[in-house]
């Protein structure tokens, strides 16, 4: 006979559990100096939820585009907790704090090291208000930066009053005058203001 195999992904019952960490002190019959242990580094002293489960509400919350409200239905039908609003809030400040030494380190290095970048920005409702969604990226990375604004000032944020590349991007004004070695321009975008021009009325 023969066995049959297949392999399934599947949600455990459990996907949320409570952990409880315990750690030691310990005091020298000798010295008496007190030696205490390091805490895991999956949890953070004086927070209720761990590291891994902050970082995926951070995930829902600014990718999934989730409100705090269905977080805390998520989190209730999945492991039974129950979380307050301030919580999640502090949580997402939190994991924003955390990644932003990282990104600041990633902006630099695309400043300083990258010989051309593709740049470009969509509408991005973020809880009921039109926000900007802006990408700065080639074969070799991809930065996404959420801003306010679709003006220069959320282009500058990233890289700086000048880039020392090649810029690619539609024809949008804000690209338009910001100090780059060259402009590589989308042919697409060309051909429609081309399109307009051709359309108009000129009066002489």
């Amino acid at each position: 006979m023969k066995i049959e195999t297949q392999q399934v992904a599947q949600l455990v019952e459990n996907p949320i559990e409570i952990v409880e960490y315990q750690r030691h002190h310990c005091q020298c019959y000798q010295c008496g100096a007190i030696t205490t242990a390091k805490w895991d580094p999956k949890m953070i002293p004086g927070q209720d939820l761990g590291v891994r489960l902050q970082a995926f509400l951070g995930w829902l919350g600014n990718y999934g585009h989730l409100p705090y409200e269905k977080q805390q239905e998520l989190l209730w039908e999945l492991g039974k907790i129950e979380i307050g609003v301030g919580t999640l809030v502090s949580t997402n400040q939190r994991v924003e704090t955390a990644i932003n030494p990282s990104i600041e380190e990633l902006s630099e290095w695309i400043r300083r090291t990258q010989p051309n970048i593709h740049v470009d920005e969509t509408p991005w409702p973020v809880k009921g208000v039109k926000e900007w969604l802006w990408v700065f990226t080639n074969p070799d990375f991809c930065l996404f930066h959420a801003g306010d604004t679709r003006s220069r000032s959320e282009l500058i944020a990233v890289l700086g009053s000048e880039y020392s590349g090649v810029l690619s991007s539609d024809d949008l004004s804000v690209y338009n005058g910001y100090e780059v070695v060259a402009q590589q321009k989308c042919a697409r975008t060309f051909a429609s203001s081309f399109q307009k021009i051709t359309q108009t009325t000129w009066e002489i």
